[in-house]
C-alpha cells in the first residue's frame, strides 16, 4: 500500500512539473514574434483533416479524443498531439485541419492551418494504394492556395503577406509512413537517401512560397511501436531491424537540413529528435511517471491485429502509458512538449529559438 501510495504521488509531482513550464511559457512569451504555425506531415500531427476524406479505420470516433473534452477530433491519440503543446507553449490557439475551414474561415484565420493527414509520407504514392490520404504534395498545394488566394484577402498588402510568412513557424513531421508498405517494412539505405533528397526538394519548395522558420521531426523508433513489439521474442522489444534503418535516415536529416540552411538565405531550422525522446521514455520510463511502455490502451489488450475500434474501453490509466494505440498518448505528447522547451537534446535549434 505505501508503495502504491509513493507511486502515485511521484506521479501528482512529475505531472506538476510538465504543466508549470507550459503555463508559463504562455504567459512570458510574445505570441506575435511567431504569429502563426503551419502544419505539414502525417498522423503524429494530423488534426481532423483525415475525418473529411475517405479514410477507413480513420480516428473519428471514440475512445480517441477521450482526454479531449470526451470526443474524437480526427487527432490520433486519446487527446493532444505534440503540435497542439507546441500552439500551447506560442501562444496560439490549435491550428484547425484546413479540410475542416470553410472558404471564410479560410480567408480571415490568421494564427495558422493544419494541412498534415494521417498515412501520407514524403512521397506520393506512399500508403495510397487502398488509403486516400492527403500527399505531402496536395498539402503544399493547400498551403500555396492559403499564401495565393486567403491570406492576400486578410493582409491586403503583398509585403504583409511575405513578412507574416517569413514569421510564422512550419512544423514537418513526415517520413515515417514511407518505410512501410501495406504494414510491412521496406526500408533500407537507398531508400533512405532517395527520401531525403525528395524531403529537400519539398522544403525546398516551401521556401519558395515564404517559409523561413522550420520545426523538423524526425522519424520515432517504428520497432518498438506495439504493432512491431508484439511479434519480437521475448514480446516488447524493439525491433532491431526497423530502428536501424529509421536511424540511418535520422542521423543524415540533420545533414540535409544544415545543408538547406547554408544555400537558403534566412533559412533557420529546430530539429526535433523524437527518436531519441522515444527510446528515453522507454529506457527510463518510471522516471516520468510511465508504467507501460509498449503495451497499447486501445485496445486494452496485445491479442487480435492491436487495432482501436469504435466504443473500444481503452486502459482505465492512460497517463501510465506511452502508447495509445500505435501512436504516442496525450501524456507522452506533453512530457515531449516539456521536454522539447527544456532540453537542447531533443529540440536543436540553428538559427530559431521558441523561448
Amino acid at each position: 500500500m505505501v508503495l502504491k501510495m509513493n507511486s502515485q504521488y511521484l506521479t501528482f509531482c512529475f505531472v506538476l512539473t510538465l504543466l508549470l513550464p507550459l503555463s508559463l511559457a504562455m504567459n512570458s512569451y510574445h505570441s506575435k514574434q511567431i504569429p502563426a504555425m503551419y502544419v505539414f506531415g502525417d498522423s503524429l500531427v494530423d488534426s481532423g483533416n483525415n475525418n473529411h476524406l475517405r479514410i477507413k479505420g480513420g480516428p473519428n470516433f471514440l475512445p480517441y479524443g477521450i482526454d479531449f473534452g470526451g470526443k474524437s477530433t480526427g487527432r490520433y491519440t486519446n487527446g493532444k498531439t505534440v503540435v497542439d503543446y507546441l500552439a500551447i507553449h506560442l501562444g496560439l490557439p490549435f491550428a484547425p485541419p484546413y479540410l475542416g475551414l470553410s472558404k471564410h474561415q479560410r480567408n480571415k484565420i490568421s494564427t495558422g492551418i493544419n494541412y498534415a493527414s494521417g498515412g501520407s509520407g514524403i512521397l506520393p504514392d506512399t500508403n495510397n494504394v487502398n488509403v486516400t490520404s492527403l500527399t505531402l504534395d496536395n498539402q503544399i498545394k493547400f498551403f500555396q492556395r492559403t499564401v495565393k488566394h486567403n491570406l492576400p484577402k486578410l493582409l491586403n498588402e503583398k509585403e504583409k503577406v511575405e513578412k507574416y510568412i517569413s514569421e510564422s513557424l512550419f512544423v514537418v513531421s513526415t517520413g515515417l509512413n514511407d518505410h512501410f508498405h501495406n504494414r510491412t517494412f521496406c526500408g533500407n539505405r537507398k531508400l533512405a537517401l532517395h527520401l531525403l533528397n525528395e524531403f529537400s526538394l519539398r522544403i525546398q519548395r516551401m521556401y519558395s512560397l515564404g517559409a523561413r522558420k522550420f520545426f523538423v521531426n524526425n522519424i520515432a523508433p517504428a520497432g518498438c511501436f506495439p504493432a512491431k513489439a508484439v511479434h519480437t521474442r521475448p514480446k516488447g522489444k524493439c525491433d532491431k531491424k526497423i530502428n536501424k534503418a529509421i536511424t540511418f535516415y535520422n542521423k543524415r536529416l540533420t545533414g540535409v537540413l544544415h545543408e538547406l540552411q547554408s544555400k537558403l538565405p534566412g533559412f533557420t531550422f529546430i530539429h526535433s529528435d523524437l527518436y531519441g525522446h522515444f527510446m528515453e521514455l522507454r529506457e527510463n520510463a518510471m522516471s516520468y511517471g510511465i508504467l507501460e511502455t509498449w503495451k497499447p490502451c486501445c485496445p486494452n489488450t496485445i491479442y487480435g491485429d492491436l487495432s482501436c475500434r469504435p466504443n473500444t474501453v481503452p486502459c482505465p490509466k492512460r497517463n501510465t502509458h506511452l502508447f495509445f494505440d500505435d501512436h504516442p498518448s496525450q501524456f507522452t505528447n506533453q512530457i515531449y512538449a516539456r521536454r522539447c522547451f527544456n532540453e537542447a537534446s531533443i529540440c536543436q535549434p540553428s538559427g530559431l529559438k521558441l523561448v
